[in-house]
């Protein structure tokens, strides 16, 4: 059976879509044995937690999936790694140690191509920061997934749910969750808002005392009580 890989989406009709089609038919499209299922939100503001479960109840699965943004990717031998990794291990699993967040200019002439062979990736900022390393593309087991309940979908816009589940995951498994050495590719699309502006935004500043609650959790009593909505 393929392992599924949750992308959650809400088109653009413009660049972003433009990122995730290339992405589609140049990555995932190659490599076998992984299935695509798109998580679509369309109301409201986007809700990244809404889509990632809604993509997750769209097949039944047992063994493992990835959940995966719609503008990155990791290499193969990565991906496949990291998938016999959570088999084995029963924890989170992430495939990449930083992110390379690649140019305009780069991104833009990759996706015009045709390219056959790549020799640097033209990176303009590199995140190795625990905290904004934490999604892009997981790997989780299904037992996992039941017992954090999925992602929380009371994170509404932008931020917190992926640091959310991260610190679920390690508390449900009594440890870090498992980073394979090595980057993970983000190609370019105009930032949803810079940081002053999501500063002012109620709903962000709502998910960020949503996440920090997650982060104080301790146990899995703690950790139950922040899910419920009892602390």
């Amino acid at each position: 059976m393929s392992v599924p890989v949750f992308v959650p989406r809400r088109a653009d009709g413009g660049w972003r879509d433009e990122v995730w089609n290339y992405l589609k038919v140049m990555y995932w499209s190659r490599i076998s044995g992984f299935r695509v299922l798109e998580g679509v939100h369309e109301d409201g503001p986007f809700n990244r937690s809404m889509a990632i479960n809604q993509a997750a109840a769209q097949r039944f699965w047992d063994d493992v999936a990835v959940v995966a943004d719609a503008d990155s990717f990791v290499p193969e031998r990565k991906l496949i790694e990291a998938c016999e990794v959570a088999r084995d291990s029963g924890k989170l699993v992430c495939p990449f140690t930083f992110v390379l967040q690649l140019g305009e200019s780069f991104t833009r002439s990759l996706i015009a191509g045709p390219v056959t062979e790549i020799k640097y990736f033209d990176a303009e900022h590199v995140r190795t920061k625990p905290i904004e390393t934490q999604s892009n593309t997981l790997v989780v087991p299904r037992a996992l997934w039941d017992e954090i309940g999925g992602f929380d979908e009371r994170f509404v816009g932008w931020g917190g749910e992926d640091n959310a589940f991260w610190r679920a995951a390690e508390i449900r498994r009594g440890g870090q969750v498992i980073r394979l050495p090595g980057a993970v590719f983000h190609l370019w699309h105009e930032p949803a808002s810079d940081r002053n502006t999501r500063m002012q935004d109620p709903q962000y500043l709502s998910n960020l005392g949503l996440a920090n609650k997650y982060m104080r959790c301790r146990d899995k009593n703690d950790l139950r009580a922040v899910r419920y909505g009892r602390a």
